[in-house]
């Protein structure tokens, strides 16, 4: 027997072996690549959320920002007040009450001797504490400003309860400083959990410098006071934003991230429980696996099954084939190719339809991220919008404040001036006396436009023709617009009734086609057009007019137009690209103050060497007022003669030069410092016969006064004047007549008479 014949071949795998290996190896690559996708699901998951929580921590820290820094500026305004350099506590208790009424907070005001003065958070008029404790573990932080100091939390001895105080010196010439104090409640920072929407399942934490919990949404009650952790103060030490693995005050495992104020070194910390985070992905992991060795067992007895089907075939021809050399050949023997080729005809359709779906998964993972995208660049266009707008409503507020104080001492100064000028005869005595009231009249005007920008002016609004004033203020326009330059005026013709205020319409319509023209310093053309439009959304900018039906007047030149850095500042008061001396800066502040007093809005188009358009949108009205004849009354001095009349006015220079003016029409004047000494002076003297009324007074208003005078005599005359009101107040308290400050002689006589003879 030779070596090949003797020796037994080595035994090979089976069908059913080979075909249940080959099952198992397209199994078990799916399976792990089933398993890759599920954590990478995950991680993608705990990525998005570990996004979310930094973005939240650094909003909310910048929402504490807002309300610190809100207490920064009541402190500073708070200091300018007068009332605090004259130590007229009770007057600057009531302004103090004022400007915190709605703010949650309130003012203490200590001496050098570290006595309080003034506590808004008592009764008015109940006994301050007199004693000057000091808290226990009480500690202070500088602002960036390096002027407000900030506490840590600590338990007030008198408020026995924790709070947080916000510190800034006051200096006095000539006197002990005071150092002015805003108290915040722990509990009042809680409000930013109902305000921002936070996640109940989340934990968020307000902590100040000193690492103390300020506030807290979960557990608020045995946590705040209490010291964030010291891994917690690691991390805050050692970067001023990130997120970490960390466990909670409450012992809980979680994901946090913080966010560290730069300007006044608080912190907020957003924390996210693990099992939150990991659960869901968790649950798919351990489903998916299960599923995974179902399916794979499954196969396996299929595979089996389906090896011994396709084996039987085989072995069948294998057992015909060894017949062949005994018996004549077998017929056909079907081999089952018909099965599989429809088995990968079916496969081939399977892929195409996976194909299919994962093209459309593509198409709507990409179709999300453009509205991610979208969305995002919505998101940064309103919080730029809301911080302008919050900045012109700031920069408004603070203007409006300067113009009442300057229009008093403007009254003092032109009142006198116009007083002295009655008594003097030397022409060049008077000629000095003109030039300073012509200085004193420009301040009046700057004032002016400075309530204009600030929404304070007093409008006469009606239903007006638009079309009219643009043709009035061109008729003023073309002798001055300058031969280099051309004016163009286009009105369609028929433009919608809008509202607005006449003078006031020309006014703007004029100064913006100057400007234009200043803009084109080698000659040009200056357009002006009205049409009507109708803005279907709200502009991103908080400048421009909300959805609705507008009358546009549109002012455009062909210069050199503006860079985006100047048009981003184009409505702040005192901004000017002109050489100095050439202009205030208050001319767009003013269209987009009587703009928005009226409901409307302006928008600029512009880029360099590319011109400029300025659109002013006026609200339309149903149909134009009509104008009926001026009554006016000429001023007729003789009719005050022997007037007794009732001057009210808490600033002595203009109470002083008032009262003279009056007497020189020939009244005789009772003084009164307030609206309740002016009640008193009425209830005393039943025979005065008109009142001169301030509205901006400490105590009663004008308006408070001026009704308290009417209760005792229902047909008595009262004048109000102001020099800056808040225009809904005066709405609320009076309906009477108004005599803006500055004002003279011939002022007076007009109103007072106008008051008498009605």
């Amino acid at each position: 027997m030779n070596e090949t014949a003797s020796s037994s071949p080595r035994r090979a795998p089976g069908l059913h072996v080979r075909l249940v290996a080959l099952v198992l190896a397209v199994l078990i690559p799916a399976l792990i690549a089933g398993g890759l996708l599920i954590w990478t699901v995950y991680n993608q998951q705990r990525n998005f959320v570990e996004r979310q929580m930094a973005e939240t921590a650094r909003a909310l820290s910048l929402v504490v920002d807002r309300e610190i820094g809100q207490r920064e500026v009541l402190l500073e305004v708070l200091a300018a007040s007068p009332y605090l350099k004259t130590e007229d506590w009770a007057a600057f208790d009531a302004q103090a009450r004022e400007a915190t009424a709605d703010s949650g907070a309130w003012i203490v005001v200590f001496g050098a001797d570290g006595l309080q003065k003034v506590n808004t958070r008592l009764p008015a008029g109940a006994p301050l504490p007199n004693g000057a404790r000091r808290a226990s573990g009480l500690s202070w932080t500088k602002t960036e400003s390096g002027r407000m100091q900030v506490s840590n939390l600590f338990h007030a001895s008198v408020a026995k309860e924790a709070i947080i105080s916000f510190n800034i010196p006051v200096e006095r010439p000539g006197a002990p400083p005071l150092i002015l104090a805003a108290g915040a409640t722990a509990e009042s920072f809680g409000q930013v959990w109902i305000d921002q929407n936070f996640p109940q399942t989340w934990t968020g934490s307000i902590i100040d410098a000193t690492g103390l919990i300020v506030a807290r949404n979960r557990n608020p009650g045995e946590m705040v006071g209490k010291s964030a952790s010291p891994t917690m103060r690691g991390h805050f030490a050692r970067a001023r934003s990130g997120v970490a693995s960390t466990r909670t005050l409450d012992g809980v495992p979680s994901l946090t991230a913080w966010s560290t104020s730069p300007g006044y070194g608080w912190s907020f910390v957003v924390a996210v429980p693990l099992s939150e985070i990991a659960g869901q992905a968790r649950q798919s992991l351990l489903w998916g696996m299960g599923l995974g060795l179902c399916v794979l067992g499954f196969g396996a007895v299929l595979a089996i099954y389906a090896a011994r089907s396709l084996a039987r075939p085989v072995e069948r021809l294998a057992d015909a084939a060894l017949a062949w050399t005994e018996s004549p050949p077998p017929a056909p023997f079907p081999t089952g190719t018909k099965e599989i080729d429809a088995l990968a005809a079916a496969l081939r359709e399977a892929g195409a339809k996976v194909a299919a779906q994962r093209a459309e998964l593509l198409n709507l993972n990409a179709s999300l991220e453009a509205r991610v995208t979208e969305r995002t660049q919505e998101l940064a266009e309103a919080m730029e919008s809301l911080a302008q707008a919050q900045k012109m409503e700031a920069i408004g507020r603070l203007t409006g404040g300067v113009a009442h104080d300057f229009n008093n001492l403007l009254m003092a100064v032109l009142g006198n001036l116009d007083l002295l000028s009655r008594r003097l005869s030397d022409p060049k005595h008077v000629r000095y006396l003109e030039q300073a009231r012509a200085a004193g009249e420009r301040g009046a005007k700057l004032t002016g436009q400075l309530l204009a920008f600030s929404r304070r002016q007093r409008l006469e609004v009606k239903a007006m023709d638009i079309g009219q004033a643009v043709e009035a203020a061109a008729a003023l326009l073309r002798p001055t617009i300058g031969g280099a330059h051309r004016l163009e005026v286009a009105v369609a013709p028929d433009l919608w009734p809008a509202l607005g205020d006449a003078t006031q319409v020309e006014l703007m319509v004029v100064n913006l086609s100057l400007n234009a023209r200043d803009a084109m310093t080698s000659g040009g053309v200056v357009s002006i057009s009205a049409t009507n439009v109708t803005v279907a959304a709200g502009g991103r900018r908080a400048e421009g007019p909300a959805a609705g039906d507008y009358v546009m007047i549109a002012v455009t030149d062909t210069g050199e137009g503006m860079t985006p850095d100047v048009v981003s500042r184009v409505f702040e008061p005192f901004f000017t690209t002109k050489p100095l001396g050439k202009g205030s800066g208050l001319g767009l502040p003013q269209v987009l103050g009587l703009a928005k007093q009226l409901g409307g809005g302006v928008e600029i188009d512009t880029a360099p060497d590319q011109g400029s358009t300025v659109r002013v949108y006026l609200p339309r009205a149903e149909a134009f007022d009509v104008v009926e004849p001026s009554m006016d009354i000429a001023p007729d001095s003789a009719a005050l003669k022997g007037l007794r009349v009732l001057l009210v006015d808490d600033d002595v220079g203009v109470r002083t030069v008032t009262a003279q003016m009056l007497k020189d029409l020939g009244c005789r004047v009772t003084l009164a410092e307030s609206g309740e000494q002016a009640l008193d002076r009425m209830r005393e003297d039943p025979d005065l016969e008109a009142a001169l009324v301030d509205f901006a007074m400490p105590g009663l208003s004008g308006g408070e006064t001026a009704a308290g005078l009417r209760w005792e005599r229902a047909d008595f005359p009262v004048v109000i004047m102001t020099g800056y009101a808040d225009l809904e107040e005066l709405a609320e308290t009076w309906a009477g007549p108004v005599m803006h400050k500055p004002f003279n002689m011939a002022d007076l006589a007009r109103e007072m008479v106008r008051a008498i003879l009605k």
